[in-house]
């Protein structure tokens, strides 16, 4: 009897766990295209992979998960380094960026690759977007299905719309996971000044962490908008700065709105440098940092400098060691005093203005130095 009454327990329990799991699945519904066979695959350097979504009804979804048919490529492990998914609205205004690292996809042959995301609130139609940042050393192949037509696929360029394309010949191999399910704490997709403050409170309290009880402000003399950007090879980019009331103080961050371009080097290993400069431009020390810290994306990148004493005037000068196939462009926007900013080359222990760079002189080069009033130290975890 005891047997019986705890064979039929199991058999409940049983049926209980298959009803379970497939009400889960019911409730998270995979939108795909093609017939998901891959025939061909790409690596996108200094562009996204994108696709478009529709919703199977008018009422409220939630992305909850997202597929890739893709597999890595570079070095045998995988970096530290993290890729971007972007969801967003069909026009591409309103977002979010989750990053997940690289270490999901294996080298070799391309494969199905699933991760969840944090449950994101969704519109009827949204796009689901990957960048990879990809180097020589580093990079994911997305495979391509050509069994679907007309595309639902873009290639998209962060920050420039105009060179979005939707030429691809089928669709990216990207599958995206939708739920009606309502989360407790669903994320949003915000627009651009939206991003801007999140950004700017992660910022703020990453700083606070760092500081512990040192006093920091920010100097600068834009005001976050850049006109364009630009790579003057074999040149270094100069802004004047001066502390409060000729006090004391140590350098400790500098930020540039920059971003990378080329693609046949390895980011990691390919490496600018930073230097603090005296009221007479004389060099008082020198970070270098790896391109990796910028991405294809126009943004402002955080520096971690070696601690350096100034006092009244000083300079912060960046030479990117920018060519032709590989470079940091700098942000700037038109400048109101000629004396700000400049383009310089180095002279032994100095950075002065070069000869030829009067036909720079219009432009602010979009760079902000951080000052405390005692030395801040990185520790490792803060550098990675």
């Amino acid at each position: 009897m005891f047997q019986q009454t705890q064979l039929k327990y199991l058999i409940v329990c049983f049926i209980a766990a298959l009803t379970c799991a497939a009400f889960a699945e019911a409730q998270n519904i995979k939108l795909q295209y093609g017939d998901g066979v891959q025939d061909g695959k790409r690596s996108m350097t200094g562009a996204g992979h994108a696709v478009r979504f529709e919703c199977p009804d008018e009422d409220q979804w939630y992305l909850s998960a997202v597929a890739v048919h893709g597999s890595r490529y570079g070095t045998p492990k995988a970096p530290r380094d993290k890729f971007s998914v972007l969801v967003a609205s069909e026009d591409l205004k309103d977002y979010l960026r989750i990053p997940k690292p690289y270490s999901l996809f294996d080298r070799g042959e391309t494969k199905w690759v699933k991760f969840n995301v944090p449950p994101v609130k969704i519109p009827k139609v949204f796009q689901v977007g990957l960048f990879f940042n990809p180097t020589r050393s580093k990079g994911v192949y997305v495979g391509i299905d050509e069994d679907s037509s007309p595309t639902h696929s873009m290639t998209i360029v962060p920050d420039d719309a105009s060179k979005n394309t939707s030429d691809l010949q089928g669709d990216w191999m990207i599958r995206a996971y939708v739920t009606k399910k309502t989360p407790k704490t669903p994320r949003t997709l915000g627009n651009a000044n939206e991003n801007a403050a999140k950004t700017a409170t992660l910022e703020a309290e990453r700083e606070a962490k760092l500081l512990g009880k040192a006093r920091s402000i920010t100097l600068k003399h834009d005001q976050g908008a850049t006109e364009d950007h630009l790579n003057v090879g074999g040149a270094a980019y100069t802004v004047e700065f001066e502390t409060p009331k000729n006090v004391e103080a140590y350098v400790w961050e500098t930020q540039v709105y920059a971003s990378q371009f080329g693609g046949r080097h390895d980011a990691e290993a390919v490496s600018a440098d930073v230097y603090v400069l005296d009221e007479h431009r004389k060099v008082l020390s020198r970070t270098t940092f790896p391109y990796s810290l910028a991405t294809y994306q126009k943004q402002w990148i955080n520096i971690p400098m070696l601690p350096t004493r100034v006092r009244g005037k000083f300079y912060v000068s960046i030479d990117t060691h920018g060519g032709k196939t590989k470079g940091l462009y700098v942000g700037y926007a038109t400048k109101e005093n000629t004396k700000i900013a400049s383009t310089d080359e180095i002279v032994d222990d100095s950075i002065k203005p070069a000869q030829w760079s009067s036909k720079f002189d219009d432009k602010q080069w979009l760079m902000r130095v951080k000052i405390a009033d005692r030395p801040v130290a990185y520790g490792p975890t803060e550098q990675e």
